[in-house]
Parts: C-alpha cells; structure tokens; sequence
C-alpha cells in the first residue's frame, strides 16, 4: 500500500510532467545516433531534402546515401521522382533539416520526435476526457512513453510516428463533438487534422471514416449533415499539402490537364499499395501484430565482437497485455453494451482491421503504432472496471524494467554482440 501511496501522491503533484519528461528523455537522448540513413529513412529523408530543394520529388543516382551522409548532395537530378506518399510527413522531416542542416541525422529525426513526445501528452488529455481521472490517465501515457516501438518510431525519419500524431489529435478532437449539441464547428476543426493526415499518410482516413461512423450511430443518422461538414475541409487541407506539387510540377504533372494528372497520380499511388506483395525478411501479417512477433530491424552494424542494432521491439507489458486487454473489451461489451470500450475498439477497428482485410499485401509490424494509444487505453479501462491499482503499479514497474532492459536496440548503443543475444528472446525476433 506504501508503493501505491507513493505513486499516488507523485501523480497528485506532478501530473504527467514526469512522464513527459521520461517520453522526451527516450526520444531526444542521442538523437542523431547512428549517423546513417535508417530504413526507411533512404527514401523520407532525400525526399525531404528534394521537396524543400525543388518543391515536389527529385530522383538521385544511385548509391548516393554515403555522399548524403557526408553533405554531398550532388547525387540529386533534376528529375521528378513517382512517390508513393503524401508530402506533408516530408516537409516535417525536412523543416528540422533546414533548422540543423540536410547531413545532420539530429535535424532529420528532430520533428518524429517531438511528434512522438506530443502523442504522450495528447494520450493523457484522451485518457483524461474518457476516464475523468488524472490518476488513471498518467497509465497510457506512461506506456506509450516507455514502449520501444514507440521510441524508435519517434527517433526515426519515417512517416508513422507523424500520421499516428495526427490520428490522436484528430481523436481528440473528435471527442469534443460527442458532448456538443452543435458540433459543426469542431468537424470543421477534425476535417483539417484528418486531412493534414492524409497528408502524411493515407493511413489517417479510415480513422476518420471510423470515428464518423461511431458518431453517426451515437447521435442518430438525421445529424449527418454536421458531420459530413468535415469532408471539404479534409479536401481542401490534404489539396493544400500538395501545393508544392501543383506550383513546381512535380512528377506526372500535365499542363493541359492539371486535374486529371493529378487523378491519375493518385490512381498510381493506390495500385501500389493495393498490389504491393514483394518478398521481405521482416514481412509481417498483421494478424501476428497483437503478439509483437516480428519486429523490424531497423540497423545492424557488427564489428570485432560489438554489435549496434535499432530493433523496436514492444514492450511485452503492453503488447502481450494488450491481446489480455483486447479479450476484455469484447467479452466486457458482450456482457455491458460498455460505449466506452466501443470507443477504445476503434482504434483497433481502424487501424488494424484493414491490414488483416488486406493479408497478402507487404506489411510491417511497425505500422501498428497508428494503433498502439488504443491498446493502452483498453489496458487502461480494463484495469479501471477491475480496480487493480496495486497490479498496475506493480506492472508499471515492470514495464520500465523491461524498457530499460531493451534500451541498447531503442538508442542504438552499441554493445557485445553476447548483450543483443540476450535480447533476441523469440527466434522470430533476430
């Protein structure tokens, strides 16, 4: 009881700030290591750099990520490049590389970080709005602030961490419209954030989609007018992200037919991922998400017996609690009509219910942080409906035990190749 007393009285005092204060500590602390492009970070970080350059996309040569490393952007062609992705993420990355420098890894990761630092403090403004408890809305966001997944995502020039900070803030907002008589207002307000996410990453719109049709159901069908108000604002943000392409001409653009061209680029860009199906080694179904089973690596680099790795690989109290916590929402639904935990179910709905729709197309584990908030919230209510402070507390300290214990493949900190052995606790893991 003196444990919990404890963490009671720091939650009364402090608030989140602590939590917030450890988020930023996992997220900034040696920011700019390793000093390559990570991933994915080949394609969004020269994008980024080409978009603020040129306006839209240029193609470089081939090879080229040692010469970016070292500042020598020589590479770059004056061709435009075909994208798969909105541009809004990039022009993100890009602005802290313009604040720091386009060769400073600090300055590519800086805004997925402060993104990521944000979806905390966002997570506990939700929890706090659903819950009404300062105390039980410190429990998600502490999760999310710990996870590895979470972290690596937000110390990584990729575009998930972005659109997932858009999600929550677009959930956020949405939430405002479920107390409000005349709500119009505040669509208008959720068509911007959506379509700034779109922007990012088509990702955020059957979020969007979800998020409507929960509202539709709870206020009836005769206010679908208020809540289609949000569509034209979602056009005309996510159009507004692609200025750069409409000025500057970027790829596909037709002079004689600037509409259709951009159709038709769309068109283009939803035939690759609605047919993307190559071979990967970190190919991941997302059936198998829930269980964490196949993280991605993200960097391997071994010499003389050391070995530095980025791997974000979930922390199993939330992950492996949250497939615990999944059971719970549905059985306690079936036995409650419980609205809240239908309200918790719809991050799962929108963000990994359409991966298992779409099983053969190439997927990755790390594309279930847009849903990651939702799964700390479900343990969060679960814990809630069954009063166990004393097992949270216990299970908080857990997962920052584990944290801790992973924390060489978050920072990237490089250590005998026997330390990341130790890690690989899953065959599926290495």
């Amino acid at each position: 009881m003196r444990l919990i007393q404890l963490f009671r009285s720091i939650a009364d005092r402090f608030g989140v700030y602590p939590v917030l204060v450890l988020a930023s500590l996992f997220r900034l602390i040696n920011l700019g290591y390793p000093k390559s492009l990570v991933f994915d970070e080949t394609y969004y970080v020269k994008d980024a750099y080409t978009l603020w350059k040129a306006g839209h996309e240029l193609q470089w040569t081939k090879g080229v990520n040692k010469q970016f490393i070292a500042g020598d952007f020589s590479g770059v062609t004056d061709a435009p490049e075909f994208v798969v992705h909105s541009p809004l993420g990039k022009w993100l990355i890009g602005l802290g590389m313009q604040v720091f420098g386009p060769a400073n890894p600090f300055g590519w990761r800086i805004v997925p970080a402060l993104a990521g630092i944000a979806s905390v403090w966002l997570l506990y403004l939700i929890a706090l709005k659903l819950f009404g408890s300062k105390r039980w809305a410190l429990l998600p966001a502490f999760l999310l602030a710990i996870d590895g997944q979470a972290i690596v995502i937000s110390r990584t020039a990729i575009l998930d961490g972005l659109v997932s900070f858009f999600i929550l803030l677009g959930f956020w907002v949405f939430l405002k419209t479920l107390d409000q008589e005349k709500p119009w207002r505040t669509f208008l307000i959720l068509g911007v954030v959506f379509g700034a996410g779109a922007g990012v990453k088509w990702t955020a719109l059957a979020f969007f989609a979800v998020f409507i049709g929960y509202y539709l159901l709870h206020v009836g069908f005769k206010k679908v007018w208020v809540a289609l108000l949000a569509l034209p604002a979602l056009a005309v943000t996510y159009l507004a992200t692609w200025t750069g392409w409409f000025v500057t001409r970027g790829w596909g653009y037709r002079e004689d037919d600037v509409i259709g061209s951009f159709i038709d680029y769309h068109r283009q860009m939803w035939q690759f991922h609605s047919n993307l199906a190559s071979p990967h080694p970190y190919k991941s179904p997302a059936i198998t998400w829930l269980a964490d089973l196949r993280p991605t690596s993200f960097f391997w680099e071994s010499q003389d017996g050391f070995a530095t790795a980025v791997n974000p690989i979930g922390n199993p109290v939330l992950w492996w609690g949250g497939i615990v916590a999944l059971g719970f929402l549905v059985s306690w639904f079936f036995r409650n009509r419980d609205k809240l935990g239908v309200l918790v179910m719809t991050g799962y709905l929108a963000g990994w219910v359409p991966w298992l729709v779409y099983s053969e197309r190439t997927a990755f584990q790390f594309y279930s942080v847009s849903f990651e908030p939702w799964i700390a919230l479900a343990i969060t209510l679960m814990a809630i409906r069954y009063r166990t402070q004393k097992a949270v507390v216990y299970a908080g300290i857990f997962a920052l035990a584990f944290t801790l214990f992973f924390l060489p493949l978050y920072l990237a900190i490089s250590a005998p190749l026997w330390v990341w052995q130790i890690h690989m606790w899953l065959p599926s893991w290495i």
